[in-house]
This record gives structure tokens, sequence and C-alpha cells, in this order.
């Protein structure tokens, strides 16, 4: 049987997908499948595909749809024990499926996640999470995502990831044009689906930053379509979940108003029912007091000051 199944959504990747190729064809782990999806690239991405030369590499080209529905193509088909996805302008340390797959293996954990290196364009970097090398066990979901999720210690990506694929089920991300962080709503999925979850601390993924990508720009359209996410996740939760998942909201929302705090979308934000109810039922939860004191403050706050706090919020974040 295959390991590992590891999914590559590329559109229009001629300049990354070689490196990114090499580092997973490169890894210590032999037995894995590679499964790249080209979302309808109008470039020489096929081209620099091919000239890796690698039998563990399969090819399905699809109509341009997003990065969500590029790596169901790549679950649906997946012959391994385990997944993993790889965005294509970034890189994977060598031993990081092999390590990775012996701490699943040898704890039965359905989900690994690793440390991230963040890589800048001027060559600087930096360890992204603060994790420790633990397993857990989880036998409160809603506790679960009060500890470890909202506060991003469970990071909201996949790409640092090693998931089992029968917890994952019938799971499939949701439209990357419709809610703009689909990788935050398939985790809150997988929280429902899994027991055991393992950490390391050790940063074997590298995450390239730059302004390319769409996390970085449409501020306004990416607060509406995180609204969009939580209304439509919270709406169809388990009962269990619908608390826990309106603490992670507002966080999430108040982040990402900051970013654009004085746009029109910011403001009819922080007038609305359900964002100022996800406030409330957060401080119901297990919230850090830094967290607590942050929407203490915004559910007392008028708008122009819950602008400010977001503001606030969203620079020391970036920065811690």
């Amino acid at each position: 049987m295959i390991k590992v199944t590891v999914t590559i959504p590329v559109y229009n990747g001629e300049a990354t997908i070689r490196r990114c190729l090499k580092s997973v064809c490169a890894q210590t782990l032999k037995d894995i499948e590679i499964i790249v999806v080209n979302d309808g690239s109008t470039d020489n991405t096929l081209k620099e595909i091919d000239s890796i030369g690698d039998s563990r590499i399969k090819v399905i080209t699809v109509k341009n749809g997003g990065q969500g529905l590029a790596r169901n193509v790549g679950i649906d088909l997946a012959k391994g024990e385990y997944l993993a996805f790889v965005d294509a302008d970034d890189t994977i340390e060598k031993d990081m499926l092999e390590v990775m797959c012996d701490i699943a293996d040898k704890s039965g954990a359905d989900m690994v996640e690793c440390n991230m290196l963040d890589i800048f364009p001027d060559g600087t970097s930096r360890v992204q999470l603060e994790l420790n090398d633990e397993v857990i066990e989880i036998t409160d979901r809603a506790e679960y995502t009060d500890r470890y999720f909202t506060p991003c210690y469970h990071s909201y990506e996949v790409c640092n990831k090693l998931i089992r694929k029968s917890a994952v089920g019938s799971l499939r991300f949701k439209d990357t044009r419709k809610y703009y962080s689909e990788d935050l709503l398939f985790n809150l999925g997988l929280i429902e689906r899994i027991n055991k979850t393992a950490f390391t601390n050790t940063p074997f993924y590298n995450y390239y930053q730059n302004d390319s990508g769409h996390l970085h720009k449409d501020y306004e359209k990416r607060l509406y379509g995180l609204r969009s996410l939580f209304s439509d996740y919270i709406k169809s939760a388990p009962e269990d979940m619908q608390g826990a998942a309106a603490y992670t909201a507002a966080m999430v929302l108040s982040y990402s108003a900051g970013d654009c705090s004085e746009s029109a979308a910011a403001k009819e934000m922080f007038n609305d029912d359900e964002y100022c109810g996800y406030i409330l039922r957060a401080l119901e939860r297990q919230c850090s007091m830094s967290h607590r004191l942050l929407l203490t403050a915004l559910s007392l706050a008028p708008v122009n000051l819950k602008s400010l706090l977001c503001r606030k919020y969203a620079e020391r974040w970036k920065t811690d």
C-alpha cells in the first residue's frame, strides 16, 4: 500500500513548481504518490512538471476552479494511507513525510502537525508557530477547539499536516473563491472527525511569503468571504461545536477586519448582530486572558473604537 498521497494544486506555477516538486521527490520516504492537479494553467507549468521525470508524479488537468476544489481531486484519487498537501510555491524538508508518518504510526494520531518556516522575499525567515512535541487525545471537541484551534496552535493551514485518509472520510474542501480560507473550514470539519492529534515543533514546511497570494490583497472581499464561512458553518455544525466556532469566528473576523478597519465592509460588520453575537458567545468559552480582554473591549466599544482595537490586534499579531 502507498504510504502517503501528496496533492499539489497548481495554477500558472511555472516559476516555482519545479522547486516544489524536487523537494517532494527527494523525500526519504519513498513509497509515496504525487498528484499534481493542474488547475487550468495557461503558462509553461506542464513543461516544468514533465522536466522532473519521476514516475511517481501523476498530473491531472482540470478546468480552473480554485485551490480547494483542486485538492479534492487529489483526495478522490488518493491511494495512500495518509494525505499531505503542498502548495506549488512552497517546499518541504526531505525527511518531513518519514518523520511525520513515524509519529502517526507510533502514536495512532489521525493528524500530525509540524511547524512552518516563513521565508520572506529578502531571504530572511522565522518559525511561525510555538509548538511542543506532544500527542493529544481529543475527548471534548469543543474544548479542544477552544484550547488548540482558536489560538492557532492547531493551525488553520493543511499544508503542514499529515492526515489519516480514513479520518477524512467524506470531508472535502469548499470553494476557495467563495470562502477565501477553505483550509480553515476544512480544519473545523476535521476536528469533528479526529480522535487524536500529534505535534512536532520541527519546521518541516517552508512557506514562501509573497504579495501575489489572495490572502495578501482584496481584504474587503476576504472579510466578506470569512463572514459567509462562519455563518454557513455554525448553522450546520454539531451543537457542541457551534459555541467553539463562534469563538474562532470572533477572533478571525476581528483580525481580518483589522486589515481593512476603515473600509465599508469592516464598519458594516462591526454593526452586524451576528458578529456581536460571536463575541458574546466567545466570552462564554475557555478564552486566553489576552483574548478575553480584547473581546470584552469589543463587546462594549462603539464602532470607531472597534475599528482601532481590531487594527491594533492585527498589527500586534503580525509582529509577535
